[in-house]
């Protein structure tokens, strides 16, 4: 590699946040205390988790929304069971309690509709004053829209594979401009999206926040952070680290 073109891919290694998938879920069961503290000593930026609200209009911490795959046993379903009776979830407060005062990151996902944001910004707002280490994000359109209008100071990015649910390509124009018009801070694709150099300027040039997610092999990592992304989540960070290194 030739020496500008490694200082640039060092400039653009340095500057993406690696963001740690529901943890470190590759060594840990994920969206659990564990994963995300083992996250942290690993020397993750960020974290990731996943947001339900229980029957009693308490956050917690899970992907599904219900028990069965992660908690084999008696099936829970999230909505309809009290926080008491889920006592194997974190609540997103302790969740947050793990994140190091002085770094990281929680990206916080909403599996939800806008009922969920109510509770939320009862949890976020004691934490004004580390915006920085907060950031939200979700696959619906109008979960995102309440997030941001009810907490402005947050970062707010819009998930997006590249198809819809009829299988049809989604218009990246089309969700940049949803984005923007919602006010929100970037946009979070799935790695099934065709990414490039002009991908990534396309979406920079409008104002928004640029992040990939799974990715979890140590090539990818590398050819990602080469387009200049703001962040990539991965199961792995340790392996997205040294992938930059």
């Amino acid at each position: 590699m030739k020496p500008l073109l490694f200082l640039l891919f060092a400039m653009n290694a340095a500057a993406v946040e690696i963001i740690a998938h529901r943890g470190f879920s590759a060594k840990a069961p994920e969206n659990t205390v564990e994963a995300f503290e083992l996250a942290w000593k690993s020397g993750a930026d960020a974290c990731e988790l996943d947001i339900h609200l229980t029957a009693d209009g308490e956050v917690v911490v899970i992907h599904d929304k219900d028990t069965k795959r992660t908690f084999p046993g008696e099936n829970k379903v999230i909505a309809k069971t009290k926080l008491a009776d889920l006592k194997e979830l974190p609540t997103l407060a302790q969740a947050l309690a793990t994140m190091p005062a002085d770094r990281g990151r929680f990206v916080i996902e909403i599996k939800t509709g806008p009922e969920i944001v109510p509770a939320l910004v009862k949890v976020l707002e004691p934490l004004r004053e580390r915006a920085k280490q907060l950031a939200i994000i979700s696959f619906q359109k109008d979960a995102c829209a309440a997030a941001k209008k009810a907490l402005p100071w947050i970062p707010v990015l819009q998930l997006s594979g590249s198809k819809d649910k009829k299988k049809e390509p989604v218009d990246l124009s089309k969700l940049i401009a949803q984005a923007k018009a919602a006010n929100l801070d970037g946009l979070d694709l799935g790695a099934d999206w065709p990414w490039s150099d002009a991908m990534v300027a396309q979406i920079h040039a409008a104002g928004l926040k640029a992040v990939v997610y799974t990715i979890n092999k140590p090539a990818d990592i590398a050819r990602y952070a080469k387009l200049g992304l703001d962040g990539i989540t991965t199961d792995d960070p340790v392996m997205a680290k040294k992938a930059l290194e």
